[in-house]
């Protein structure tokens, strides 16, 4: 018999079909490292909005799950529609390449006036 390494959570379900809090990911990550499972898809089926803040903590959320070492899952987000896949990738997109970059200014020194 195969066991089954994966398993599925129903957002709407579970959280509500229109989500904004910050506080999915709390919730998630507690549900996803109680179980046994290696890999989890979340289920966005019936999730109508998901606001910046909760994509932004979704996505840290993933993140963090895929970079462990100990309790270590994959996280895999199924049946989002258009809209929340759209907020999804914005998030994503940011996280690799954010649009404001420190500004440094190097000033420069005369190394005889330090002494």
């Amino acid at each position: 018999m195969e066991k089954i390494t994966k398993n599925t959570i129903k957002i709407a379900d579970l959280v509500a079909p229109v989500i904004s809090s910050r506080d999915i990911a709390l919730i998630l990550k507690s549900s996803i490292l109680k179980s046994n499972f290696s890999i989890v898809e979340l289920d966005f089926s019936n999730v109508e909005f998901i606001s910046r803040s909760a994509a932004h903590s979704l996505i840290l959320m993933k993140e963090d799950l895929k970079r462990r070492f100990f309790k270590k899952r994959d996280v895999i987000l199924v049946n989002t529609n258009e809209e929340v896949s759209k907020m999804l990738r914005i998030i994503a997109a940011n996280r690799v390449s954010p649009k404001s970059k420190p500004n440094f200014k190097a000033e420069k020194i005369d190394i005889t006036t330090l002494a």
